[in-house]
């Protein structure tokens, strides 16, 4: 029977499909912040996705975006910087925000008085100072007041001690990880949290390959659900996880108390401000991504829907299923703006028209689908019908929070820039500050009015019914200006406002604009994604050009042409100028920041060097009596709050005097390195090694049992026996040996070694003693 259940067992195995190697470079070492990755391998959920996953630790030099472009990865865990990297060219895809608030933080003593950001000024703060890195730690301080000439910048330490030793004042920590550190330490933690002050980032966002992805969509999908399993089952079982990670995945030596601790910060990051765990918008993108836009780190707009996960984004082909739902469906009801040339409209015979109307005649052929377009006589008696279901799909329209409520999003098929209409006399609109506190109007509904309050508060926005009547009240000076799209204004601009009107400039900001689709019809979603993403770059341009390029109907004045043109040109010789002139001072400015960043890292090398040189012992290159003297005080500290125990050895070459006699200095000088190099040789991580003076060597151990110290000690003992030192007769050395004793001065604890090295002297040298 047995037998025959083994046989089963091994034609099972041989018949069941290989599970597929891939690795998942992580951003850190490894802690709870990476414990959802780590329980999905532990618990086999990545297996049953068919998945044999690598992670792997961060490691010096590692950069997360190259890790997944270049293939050595195929998903990594990246920073919001990531978007620089989009930016830059290179093509990732994110796949989910595992924390939607970062962790990222300001920490100080309470000893220190800091109690505002105000407060930095003249201060010490260990931060790299590096705006890719702390962009939102310095946002936060900028939007203060405060910026990087008014602090000293320190190398991170990772190490709250200095905040209590008052090494530093403040220092760039995770809320998960040093506060805890702090006040275990005795210390009273004040933490500065960028999000407090409006510059709420994403952290640890999963990505991939644009291309990996299209090769492998099935298994990335895989990858992701199994990952986001991980995580719900780390958050529901933080015990668990906590003990799997202290007993397996510990490479920072973190306590149980610290890993719970993590755990519970992180929760709530995780689920800040949203109940469904990993979720990624654009919105929140781009409002990051405006932040690098003013510190000058990026210039041009993203889409970032383009670079969020879908698992439809790149499906062409209608399934069974969508087509049996279109053939039962008959049409697809759609509600318009009635009155948005040229994107859309109701001619006078109530025809729809526009380049939307075009854009669905393509949709149609693709879907073999009908769209039947709902009547209404404004843009918000349609978003109103949507949230009522009176229509299924919305024909073009910008994604927000709030119409999130009721529509799904495909991704954007049309993105046109937004420009300010102001009176002729009205001189030219450089940046959006230029309105500030003017009225300007934008037609009631429409999604720029709730983004450009939130983005820019200063504005004093008034709804207008639609663009006519927007223009009108610009035109009889009740509107300083009105904010549309070029498209837009531009099309008025052939019949109407001739001589009267100007674009006076150009937003930042551009109308991205895709199909809404009722939010209780996911199949309808995909359906729609696949006709948009069947579009092709030819047939797009079609469009525009059909209905962007100036057209003119019988009895139109030429001479209003001409004035276009000019004022065209005018602006174009203005936005020429202006961008010329911002180049020219950004790049004066950029020359001028490297050589400051040049200055800055020569100095903080200089200083680096300069602390080198003070705690390092020339000639062997060990830590000098100096160092080692504040080394055994932290020791001596960290013992009586932890209790916990360290051992001291002390070692002292015989007869070092006979080698310098017989050999000359130059000799012994030699032999000290040799010895140095022995020790370092056999040294740990956590060991501590000096040159204590003239022949003699400490080590400073974790260790905290006799037995261990003294065959430690005696180890080194016998390799430097046996070494064979280059130009001298036979070296050997005598060893003293102690454990620190709780509460006890350091000084008793050297004496106690002393006298035990002494003894092995007494005793007849090259041996160990114990006291």
């Amino acid at each position: 029977m047995n037998y025959v259940l083994l046989l089963l067992c091994a034609a099972t195995a041989l018949t069941a499909e290989p599970l597929k190697a891939v690795s998942l470079q992580l951003q850190w070492k490894y802690q709870f912040q990476f414990a959802g990755y780590i329980m999905a391998k532990e618990k086999g959920f990545y297996q049953e996705a068919g998945l044999d996953v690598t992670i792997k630790e961060w490691d010096h030099n590692i950069n997360m975006v190259d890790e997944v472009i270049e293939g050595r990865s195929e998903y990594a865990v990246s920073r919001p910087t990531s978007m620089i990297d989009i930016y830059q060219g290179k093509q990732i895809l994110y796949l989910a925000t595992i924390f939607q608030s970062s962790p990222l933080i300001l920490l100080a003593d309470k000893r220190s008085g800091i109690t505002s950001v105000k407060d930095f000024k003249g201060k010490r703060i260990m931060t790299t100072g590096d705006l890719n890195t702390d962009t939102s730690l310095l946002s936060m301080m900028f939007s203060q007041g405060i910026y990087r000439e008014d602090f000293e910048t320190q190398m991170p330490s990772f190490n709250p001690q200095d905040l209590i030793d008052g090494k530093t004042d403040l220092m760039a920590s995770y809320i998960s990880n040093e506060p805890f550190v702090l006040e275990e330490l005795g210390g009273d933690p004040v933490i500065f949290s960028p999000k407090d002050y409006g510059f709420d980032f994403y952290n640890d966002m999963l990505i991939t390959g644009m291309t990996y992805y299209k090769n492998h969509p099935q298994e990335v999908k895989r990858f992701k659900s199994a990952t986001l399993k991980g995580w719900r089952y780390a958050f529901s079982n933080i015990d668990e996880t906590v003990n799997i990670l202290h007993s397996k995945y510990n490479s920072q030596h973190k306590s149980k108390e610290a890993l719970t601790y993590e755990a519970n910060e992180l929760k709530k990051l995780a689920y800040y401000k949203t109940n469904t765990l990993g979720v990624i918008e654009a919105s929140k993108l781009e409002k990051i991504y405006n932040v690098y836009k003013l510190l000058g780190l990026v210039h041009e707009d993203i889409s970032f829907n383009k670079h969020i996960y879908d698992e439809h984004m790149f499906d062409a082909e209608l399934t069974t299923r969508e087509k049996e739902y279109l053939k039962q469906k008959q049409a697809i009801t759609m509600c318009v703006d009635p009155n948005w040339m040229p994107f859309e409209q109701f001619d006078d015979n109530g025809n729809y028209m526009g380049m939307a109307a075009d854009y669905f005649k393509l949709f149609e052929k693709t879907l073999n689908a009908s769209f039947n377009v709902i009547h209404t006589d404004s843009w918000e008696a349609s978003l109103n019908a949507a949230k009522k279901r009176e229509c299924d799909i919305m024909s073009l329209v910008m994604q927000t929070p709030e119409r999130k409520k009721f529509l799904n999003f495909t991704s954007s098929y049309l993105k046109i820039p937004l420009v300010i209409t102001t009176k002729l006399d009205v001189p030219f609109v450089n940046a959006i500050t230029d309105l500030k506190d003017k009225k300007i109007g934008i037609s009631k509904g429409y999604a720029f009015a709730e983004i450009l309050r939130n983005k820019y508060p200063y504005l004093n926005i008034i709804e207008v019914d639609d663009i006519d009547d927007g223009l009108d009240r610009v035109n009889n000076r009740e509107l300083f200006g009105y904010i549309g799209t070029l498209a837009s204004v531009g099309y008025k601009f052939q019949t109407k406002y001739s001589g009267e009107l100007k674009i006076a400039g150009k937003l930042n900001d551009n109308w991205e604009l895709g199909v809404g689709v009722r939010n209780d019809d996911k199949l309808l979603l995909s359906i729609m994604q696949k006709a948009v993403n069947n579009l092709s770059h030819e047939e797009q341009q079609k469009i525009l050009n059909k209905w962007v390029s100036i057209r003119y109907e019988k009895g139109v004045d030429y001479s209003l042409v001409w004035r276009i043109l000019y004022a065209v040109l005018f602006i174009s010789l203005l936005l020429i100028y202006w961008y010329r002139k911002l180049h020219i001072a950004n790049t004066k400015l950029e020359e001028t920041n490297r050589a400051l960043e040049q200055t800055n890292a020569d100095l903080i090398r200089t200083r680096e060097k300069l602390r080198e040189i003070s705690i390092t012992d020339k000639l062997t290159n060990l830590y000098n009596r100096h160092k080692i003297d504040e080394v055994l005080r932290e020791k001596q500290e960290l013992a009586n709050r932890y209790n916990t125990l360290f051992s001291v050895i002390i070692l002292d070459i015989d007869h070092f005097k006979q080698i310098n006699d017989s050999f000359g200095h130059q000799a012994g000088d030699t032999v000290l390195q040799q010895f140095a190099a022995l020790l370092l040789d056999r040294k740990r991580q956590s060991d501590i090694i000096g040159r204590w003076g003239g022949e003699e060597f400490i080590l400073i151990l974790p260790l905290s049992e006799k037995k261990d110290i003294i065959a430690f000690a005696e180890s080194l003992r016998k390799i430097i026996d046996e070494h064979d030192f280059e130009n001298v007769d036979h070296v050997t050395a005598s060893v003293g040996a102690t454990l620190y004793i709780h509460e006890e001065p350091i000084d008793h604890t050297i004496s106690r070694a002393d006298k035990a090295l002494y003894r092995s002297k007494n005793q007849g040298r090259n041996q160990v003693n114990f006291l």
